[in-house]
């Protein structure tokens, strides 16, 4: 059978994986693209390639969870076997295990798709707090990391920590069995919450607790499914819906910041506030600026016993190396300059709080 690191590079050009390569070791990172999402492209290669982390030899050096699904893609003969039940946690996807080349153990921390994202750093400096050396080699460590500056939908405070989710064999992909790892790291990582529910799990899609996530639901055969309460899903849904450059588009056409708010729960006014308010000092000073400027073009032009040609000209002269020449001109010529100010200040696009990828 084909090499598997040649099958997933070969997806990667056709844009269903997207992959990077660690900065220094031999090593790269596959995770499913925004492609095989919308397009339900779910095969072998695309399922495992979650985080999954192999070396240039084509071994696999990690293998976090595979592909999660919601309760409603739930396959019919799934439901009849034994589960568990787990918090979902509302933060981003952290991956450590050991790498052996040459006689050294390399350490390694990665976020779902990357070995240099922000949470991959974060991560790595929160586990580095912890006995992470008490975490075996030849094993792939799942972790939740959440800080504020990470924050989705779920406001865990000022709280900074990785939550342990799960822990596989890499080399068979089996999973210890979550008792094991409380026996074993219970006392020096913090677990994911397991829920005592073992009759029926059909009830927790009702379900709707505020501030929290929802749950993963992990089968006998290792299959996981998500529940995701639905007030998440609707806050989750307004934060996509607005950003930096809606905001900056209803200043720029005048239009009111109402709507907006009306698409933002009362916890983030205060981002969409700071938002508006800090584009509109960039605007008013800008336009002071302008202002104050052609005030003094004015005075230094003077235009007594010049023609409007003549005028012209010496203005030009005298605004060519300023920066804001084209407001200048605007002014000169009777015309607003409000418009040019605007697209001058268009901010990059970002929403209330970062993710490097989206898991609804």
């Amino acid at each position: 059978m084909e090499n598997l690191k040649v099958r997933l590079d070969a997806m990667v050009e056709d844009g269903w994986l997207i992959s990077q390569v660690h900065p220094t070791l031999d090593l790269t990172i596959y995770n499913y693209s925004q492609k095989t999402q919308y397009a339900s492209y779910w095969v072998e290669e695309t399922l495992m390639a979650r985080g999954l982390v192999l070396n240039s030899a084509g071994d696999i050096v990690a293998r976090p969870f595979g592909k999660f699904f919601n309760a409603s893609e739930v396959p019919d003969q799934i439901p009849n076997l034994a589960f568990e039940v787990f918090e979902k946690m509302d933060g981003s996807l952290g991956i450590f295990f050991w790498y052996y080349k040459d006689d050294i153990l390399y350490p390694v921390f990665a976020s779902r798709g990357s070995f240099t994202s922000d949470q991959a750093v974060k991560g790595w400096e929160m586990l580095q707090k912890l006995p992470y050396r008490d975490l075996a080699y030849g094993h792939t460590h799942m972790f939740e990391i959440i800080y504020p500056e990470n924050r989705i939908v779920v406001d865990y405070g000022a709280k900074e920590e990785l939550v342990l989710l799960g822990i596989n064999r890499t080399e068979s992909c089996r999973e210890i069995p979550f008792r094991d790892i409380e026996e074993s790291l219970g006392q020096s990582f913090n677990l994911v919450k397991v829920y005592n529910i073992k009759e029926n799990w059909d009830h927790l899609v009702t379900l709707n607790e505020p501030n929290k996530e929802g749950f993963v639901i992990r089968f006998s055969n290792s299959f996981r499914v998500k529940v995701k309460f639905e007030e998440y899903v609707r806050l989750h849904r307004i934060i996509t819906n607005v950003s930096t450059t809606d905001i900056w588009e209803s200043l720029m056409t005048g239009e009111s910041l109402d709507e907006v708010l009306e698409r933002v729960p009362d916890e983030f006014f205060d981002w969409v506030r700071e938002t508006q308010a800090e584009l509109l000092a960039s605007f008013n000073l800008i336009k002071e600026t302008a202002l104050n400027q052609y005030q003094l073009v004015c005075i230094m032009v003077p235009t007594d016993g010049l023609s409007e040609r003549e005028y012209g000209k010496a203005f030009a002269e005298r605004v060519a190396k300023n920066g804001l020449k084209h407001l200048l001109f605007g002014l000169k010529n009777g015309k607003s300059i409000d418009t040019e100010i605007w697209k001058m200040i268009k901010p990059k696009w970002s929403k209330p709080f970062k993710k490097e990828t989206t898991n609804i």
